[in-house]
């Protein structure tokens, strides 16, 4: 059996518990290679020097004479636990002659060609070997170190390194095309199952990916202790079977320092995380470096792109865990789910939150379906869930719930929309979904911008909203906020609205008791129950205690409800963009341009933790009681998990710097979290609200509010001028 001696290095920020896991881990990989590590060296860096000095070159060549001794026939390796440039791994050889040096990446990599079973598998582990020989590629001194050929008209031919890179990439090439030629029937099989509900486990190698796989699906997949047991994605149906089906995949784990030539040669086969509904990322609570196995697993997703893919955090292997852990783990980590894989009522509870999880994703409609259009009959009935049906002369009649993806295209392919030009005709579709209400205000009420609204009541006089969208790109936005609000309702100390019918062109929902503190009329706005100067403590109190307990929702549930998430960079990056696309036509003054460039540049005004929000929280969405008090919060379309200083930045341009002052510490009291310049950087993000909404004009071509835009930016250069 091979020998090996292991090099660990320790930088400034590592601790010896976690130099130790990973030297650990590195001799359970070697292991697996059938490798025996015989003595371990750690190398101490006084700084990110990743240099290996002469001294340490000694000290390894000494030590190396010293393990092998007499004996000269077992095969030595010296390997390095961390990734080794070309030029380092030359120093190591050169030092330390006769011995194999190798890093942590090539051991990946061996493990790799050993556990590969498909004919894919075995493509993409070699492009990745290859890929990573590539640089480190040697002059071959027994050809005399140069030429194979190659030259002309008296010049020198090629050298070995040359002609040796050179039959690297062209086997690379011819490997890629074979992999893209397989690869093809399993992207036609990944585009049949994109209206289905697709669920991807994900996470550390050995979390115990497989058994949750085996368990949730009842298929027989390879189940075994080791390291990367798993290289190719398996697709099953969740069993008993839902209606749709819901799909889930069992994909390669992942590792500390994963090598990026495997992920990118792996990214077809990452694609399943990439494009799932929900990403299941299994951690083994037992392992004392699950902080560490989370964030690789993490860190990882972001580099296939499956970052922004909803999530839910699975804590498997708690029967190997004590009460005091479990307790800590549901504290550190409260909307985690705790299982065990062999587990039957683990394994149930985690089937019913991913039927959850998924119903809460799709959306209802109404789907006329001809006689002639049997095959898509049954495609419908495959992929979606029938609520009702009934026949007509022409058809059948369907109310299902689906994907809304699978939906538009269904919608397509029966060319069932429609455009909706009256009152009448908004509720004969609302009919269609078993909901008979009557016309109270004969005329659409226009005063939002992006949906028609209809007020109507039903047969026992209830109050009803109604509304349909302006335009077609609306739509999209309401599976959002559909999620939204179903997130929200119970966990808010006011009303938001519970929609009974949601399709693409109808969403109808019981309205809200309250009054709203804005009513736009054709003289302007006008204000209800609220003085916009003196806010009263009723009013700031209660709404308060509403954004303390949207903002006590956990980003992860938020993330997992489907929810959209912004980080404070991308924030910062996205409002860059817009004040450069709209410089041109908001035309701000130096003055106003540096102020927004100060406040960019300016980390200390930025918050450091993420938060949700409504998103357009302006008074004309708050409802209030008799008394003062916010009873109900309206139009959830802009909610998202980003800066939490959104909503109080409209809150500081409707009733300015003191109101906003007092609500801030009341929000505090409240549990809301706060940072030292909140009020600072809530007037800035107001001062730089204009841009927004004259992004918003210029997409959506409206002369109207680019002047508002305008006008908005006038108050914020005399602000700055003074």
């Amino acid at each position: 059996m091979p020998r090996a001696l292991v090099l660990g290095r320790q930088f400034p920020g590592d601790t010896e518990a976690s130099v130790q896991a990973a030297l650990d881990e590195l001799e359970n990989l070697l292991a697996q290679l059938e490798i025996r590590v015989v003595a371990t060296l750690i190398q101490r860096h006084r700084s990110t020097d990743a240099t290996i000095g002469e001294g340490k070159l000694a000290e390894l060549a000494a030590r190396v004479a010293e393990v092998r001794g007499d004996s000269q026939e077992e095969e030595l390796l010296l390997v390095v636990d961390d990734a080794l440039s070309p030029v380092q791994l030359r120093a190591l050889e050169d030092a330390l002659a006769g011995v194999e040096v190798i890093d942590r990446a090539s051991v990946i990599l061996r493990i790799f060609e050993r556990h590969a079973r498909t004919r894919v598998a075995r493509l993409e582990v070699e492009i990745a070997a290859l890929t990573h020989a590539l640089p480190r590629v040697r002059e071959d001194r027994s050809l005399g170190g140069r030429e194979g050929g190659g030259g002309g008209r008296g010049e020198r031919g090629h050298s070995n390194v040359t002609l040796k890179k050179q039959e690297l990439r062209e086997r690379i090439a011819g490997l890629r095309r074979e992999v893209a030629g397989l690869r093809a029937a399993e992207e036609t099989q990944r585009a049949r199952r994109k209206d289905l509900p697709r669920a991807a486990l994900v996470g550390y190698t050995n979390a115990g990916k497989s058994s949750l796989m085996r368990a949730l699906t009842g298929s027989e997949v390879l189940v075994e202790d080791r390291l990367f047991a798993t290289l190719d994605t398996t697709v099953r149906a969740l069993s008993p079977e839902t209606a749709p089906r819901i799909l889930v995949s069992d994909t390669v784990g992942f590792i500390r320092e994963l090598p990026h030539e495997l992920v990118a040669s792996f990214h077809a086969t990452l694609a399943e995380a990439r494009d799932a509904g929900l990403l299941l990322v299994v951690v083994d609570a037992s392992d004392p470096q699950w902080r560490t196995h989370l964030a690789v697993t993490r860190e990882a997703l972001a580099t296939i792109g499956a970052a922004a893919v909803p999530s839910l955090v699975l804590f498997n292997k708690m029967d190997r865990v004590d009460a005091a852990t479990r307790a800590a783990l549901a504290e550190e980590l409260p909307d985690a789910l705790q299982i065990c894989a062999y587990a039957p009522a683990d394994v149930a509870r985690l089937r019913t939150a991913l039927i959850e999880a998924f119903d809460a994703s799709q959306v209802d409609d109404v789907l006329e379906v001809p006689f002639t259009e049997g095959h898509l009959l049954g495609e419908i009935r495959a992929h979606a869930r029938v609520l009702a049906e009934e026949y007509t002369e022409l058809g059948a009649l369907l109310r299902v719930r689906a994907l809304p993806a699978a939906l538009e295209r269904w919608r397509g392919l029966l060319s069932t929309v429609r455009p909706i030009t009256s009152p009448a005709e908004l509720l004969a579709v609302v009919r269609r979904h078993g909901l008979e209400l009557q016309v109270e205000v004969a005329d659409f009420d226009r005063a939002g911008l992006d949906f028609l609204v209809v007020h109507a009541r039903d047969e026992a006089g209830t109050p009803w909203i109604v509304r349909t969208p302006r335009r077609p790109e609306v739509t999209a936005s309401t599976y959002v906020e559909a999620r939204v609000l179903r997130l929200v309702r119970p966990r808010l100390p006011v009303a938001a609205p519970d929609w009974r019918v949601h399709a693409p062109d109808v969403i109808a929902y019981p309205r809200i008791s309250g009054t709203p503190a804005v009513t736009v009329t054709p003289e302007g706005p006008r204000w209800n129950i609220l003085d916009p100067a003196a806010p009263s403590e009723a009013f700031l109190e209660s709404f308060a205690r509403t954004l303390a307990a949207l903002q006590s929702i956990a980003p992860e549930a938020a993330s997992r409800a489907g929810v959209p998430t912004t980080t404070i960079a991308e924030v910062r990056a996205a409002l860059s963009r817009s004040m450069n696309a709209t410089r041109e036509a908001l035309q701000p003054s130096e003055a106003v341009w540096e102020r927004w460039q100060r406040w960019l540049a300016d980390d200390s005004m930025w918050p450091q933790h993420l938060a949700l929000v409504h998103g357009d929280l302006h008074p004309g969405h708050m409802l209030l009681g008799t008394d003062g008090r916010v009873v109900g919060i309206l139009d959830w379309t802009e909610a998202r998990v980003t800066d939490p200083s959104v909503d109080l930045a409209m809150f500081y341009g409707c009733f300015g710097r003191p109101a906003l002052e007092r609500l801030v510490e009341r929000f505090a009291r409240a549990g809301g979290a706060t940072w030292p310049r909140l009020t600072d950087h809530a007037a800035e993000r107001w001062a730089a609200f204009p841009v927004l909404v004259a992004e918003w004009a210029l997409r959506t071509d409206n002369a109207a509010v680019l002047e508002h835009a305008r006008g908005q930016l006038a108050a914020v250069t005399a602000e700055t001028a003074t």
